[in-house]
């Protein structure tokens, strides 16, 4: 500690030492990722940097400099395409908050970003702020980038804050914090305009979470647990700043021995897998720790091909090396989150109530805005047909903030595979490319896919160590400077390939850079001499007794465990229906699990390996416990939530007037009514109907039928009407009812139990 604040204030004697506002861009300069150096000019970064200290000398925020430089300075948020917010809208800001504190300025702020931009859900890549404004959409990442952003840009010190996943139920959510003049950090929904600060939707789920980090731009030398400290950024735990914590240690032992040099994974159960939140090398005495929430974790422990885990509940665990890889067994592990004690929102009703009208207000400010991309529709009405096949290989996100030069780029067209068409190879910032690659008669000179490897191996130096984040450098940039990170170079070998008319491509399940071949998808092998070949395989079968249809990601994930780590297997999850696979040969988990109602889970593991081509017949266990509801299904509960509020809720969506199990449902509701009103939740109801006797009922509409399809692909069976689902605000399902069910208000009065 003694060294790294020495460290500190060196820092700011070199930087006063310096003069006007270069000393500024070279301390960025300092722990710039490659990614950002490559891709954006010295110009990019002292324009950007002139801005912001025009606006310190114009605001006059008493704000510590060791915030300023951290949480106002940087551009970089997390991992989104950079670009011109803070010089475009800076002065707007400011204008907008003169004359108020910053408490007053920050809640101002994100009543802007709410006039610009709402929730909606969308694939990884991070949309740049300006493109969440145009788009007037973002998920949660999305929202807080552009939040932060705004807030930064009116000189106010702001950081994201994730929960890299929740502990009682499968999503992750991101959100913002402030600096404000008390000298503390306070957080806010992004996007979500609320009448105090440390109120936002949330309050009472981040009171279960077991982890909140945040990556501040530089060597950070602050009060909070630090996760993770990079030459780019410093990851920090700041779960202690809202939930009462504990101290995990974790001691690897080998026999009886401590185990240095082990690598400790700390994991959260999610999305039916045991995801990674922070990873650690154990010291001489075998151990690593984590701040951590008053939950279960499982602890992964691994080196030299041996492995063990263990579940965490308490201050202390240990972990043996007992298993190798290769070794085939399995555990059964109940996971247990910490119980919910909600923050206190410190928010009167007239507060909330005056929030809420200008919500209204500001919603109709956003929905006047155009929310369309001239470039996607002028390149489609200049090129028709040609014109389609580009922007049908690309993702709606892609066509609503792809640039036409980027479009203009890939014409002519040779071919209507995606895997030659698309400009996209993976979450990189699309830039013009082919052209240029083109100009330079390289095409004439490489022939054949494994030449264009040879070519990439000989001619892009790899610098790693530089880009810790994982940032996408753009194959333009990569082709100018002939340097790139591993991942870098593997979008732009792909972009190359297709630049060349090779079908290339990033397996979205295994990762692998790959280039199809006689009908065969080859394995690039960068670090191979040995020519690329397709990898063995084998074939899994899953065996499960259940009548139900077990989803992925929902109840069961396969993960390949490696010597130097493992990876999940990343298969689309809007998917069809299966129980077999086809693997790679290797050593893999099947993790499985049953979601309790209460956030709980009932997991199985079970560990196998592929050493031939099979078929291998591996069970699918879902554990189940008496007297408790557990997760059936998912679906997008998010336009509900104005009708449903935060908790649990029971759904009604009738069939048509006079439908017979329509009316034998709103009877069976009705007879249903003083159990449903001591039960104290919400009935929504999605159509015209009327319940009596329901103290809690509120009518909405299904617009477009999108609950009802959200509902049907659950592996909850059809969509026959009528529908009647407890389900939450999180579009977790516990119970549902299709068609005729002449034992609905049975069910009901044992759910609701």
């Amino acid at each position: 500690m003694m060294k790294r604040a020495a460290f500190f204030c060196f820092l700011l004697l070199l930087l006063s030492s310096c003069t006007g506002s270069e000393k500024y861009v070279d301390w960025l300069y300092e722990a710039m990722p490659l990614p950002d150096s490559l891709m954006y000019p010295r110009s990019y970064w002292e324009a950007n940097v002139a801005k912001t200290l025009q606006v310190r000398k114009d605001m006059k925020w008493n704000v510590p400099e060791r915030e300023f430089l951290h949480f106002v300075l940087p551009l970089r948020v997390n991992n989104e395409t950079l670009d011109d917010f803070r010089t475009t809208y800076a002065d707007t800001l400011c204008a907008r908050i003169k004359g108020m504190s910053l408490s007053q300025a920050a809640l101002e702020i994100n009543h802007w970003c709410h006039e610009q931009a709402c929730y909606e859900p969308s694939d990884g890549r991070t949309s740049a702020p300006m493109a969440t404004v145009r788009r007037g959409v973002g998920r949660c990442g999305e929202e807080s980038v552009l939040t932060v952003a705004a807030l930064r840009a009116a000189g106010i010190p702001a950081r994201q804050v994730y929960t890299p996943r929740w502990a009682h139920t499968d999503d992750n959510h991101a959100w913002v914090e402030v600096y404000t003049e008390d000298g503390k950090w306070h957080f806010m929904g992004a996007c979500e305009p609320a009448p105090t600060l440390d109120n936002a939707w949330f309050n009472a789920p981040v009171s279960r979470a077991m982890l909140l980090h945040t990556k501040v731009y530089g060597n950070y030398d602050g009060p909070e647990d630090v996760i993770r400290r990079t030459p780019c950024y410093t990851e920090i735990n700041v779960i202690r700043g809202y939930v009462p914590a504990r101290r995990t240690v974790v001691t690897v032992l080998d026999g009886g021995s401590p185990v240095q040099g082990a690598k400790v994974e700390f994991k959260i159960y999610n999305y039916a897998e045991f995801y990674t939140v922070a990873a650690y090398t154990t010291g001489a005495d075998g151990t690593a720790a984590l701040d951590t929430g008053l939950g279960d974790l499982l602890v992964w422990a691994q080196k030299d091909g041996k492995f063990g885990f263990a579940k965490a509940s308490s201050e202390s665990v240990t972990v043996r090396l007992e298993h190798n890889i290769g070794e085939r067994f399995s555990a059964d592990i109940d996971i247990v989150p910490p119980p919910e004690n909600p923050i206190p929102s410190g928010a009167t009703p007239e507060q909330e109530e005056a929030n809420r009208q200008r919500l209204a207000a500001e919603d109709a400010i956003r929905n006047s805005h155009p929310h369309r991309n001239p470039d996607s529709d002028s390149f489609f009405e200049a090129h028709g047909e040609e014109g389609t096949t580009v922007l049908q290989s690309l993702s709606d996100k892609d066509r609503s903030d792809v640039t036409l030069d980027v479009l203009e780029d890939v014409l002519p067209i040779t071919s209507d595979n995606p895997d030659v068409v698309s400009p996209r190879v993976e979450l990189e910032h699309l830039r013009p490319f082919r052209k240029e690659v083109r100009g330079s008669g390289i095409a004439g000179r490489l022939h054949s896919a494994r030449e264009v490897v040879q070519w990439v191996r000989d001619s892009i130096s790899l610098v790693e160590g530089r880009n810790p984040q994982g940032l996408r450098t753009s194959p333009v940039d990569v082709w100018r400077a002939r340097k790139a990170d591993a991942r870098g170079r593997d979008i732009f070998f792909v972009a190359l390939c297709r630049t060349l008319g090779i079908p290339a491509r990033i397996d979205q399940v295994t990762g692998k850079v790959q280039y199809f071949q006689r009908d065969l998808w080859i394995d690039a092998a960068f670090e191979s001499e040995v020519p690329g070949n397709a990898a063995p395989v084998a074939i899994v079968k899953l065996s499960t007794p259940l009548s139900s249809k077990p989803e992925y990601y929902r109840q069961y994930t396969f993960t390949r465990i490696g010597q130097s780590g493992s990876r999940l297997m990343e298969y689309d999850e809007n998917g069809p229906f299966r129980l077999d696979y086809v693997l790679e040969k290797g050593y893999y988990l099947l993790t499985s699990g049953t979601r309790l109602q209460d956030g709980s889970v009932l997991a199985h593991l079970e560990f196998f390996d592929l050493g031939d081509e099979g078929p291998y017949n591996v069970p699918l266990v879902l554990r189940k416990q008496e007297g408790k509801l557990s997760v059936i299904g998912t679906f997008n509960a998010d336009p509900l939530l104005e009708l449903s509020g935060r908790g649990d809720y029971l759904l009604f969506i009738p069939g048509r007037e006079g439908h017979e199990p329509t009316n034998h449902a709103i009877h069976e509701l009705e007879a249903s009514a003083e159990a449903l009103n001591a039960w104290g939740k919400p009935v929504v109801v999605l159509g015209s109907c009327h319940l009596k006797g329901l103290n809690r009922a509120v009518y909405g509409s299904d617009k477009g039928g999108a609950v009802r399809k959200g509902l049907s692909g659950t592996g909850t069976g059809g969509d026959e009407l009528p529908i009647v689902a407890l389900c939450d605000s999180f579009g977790r399902i516990f119970y549902i009812s299709k068609g005729y069910n002449t034992s609905l208000k049975s069910d009901l009065s044992s759910v609701i139990k």
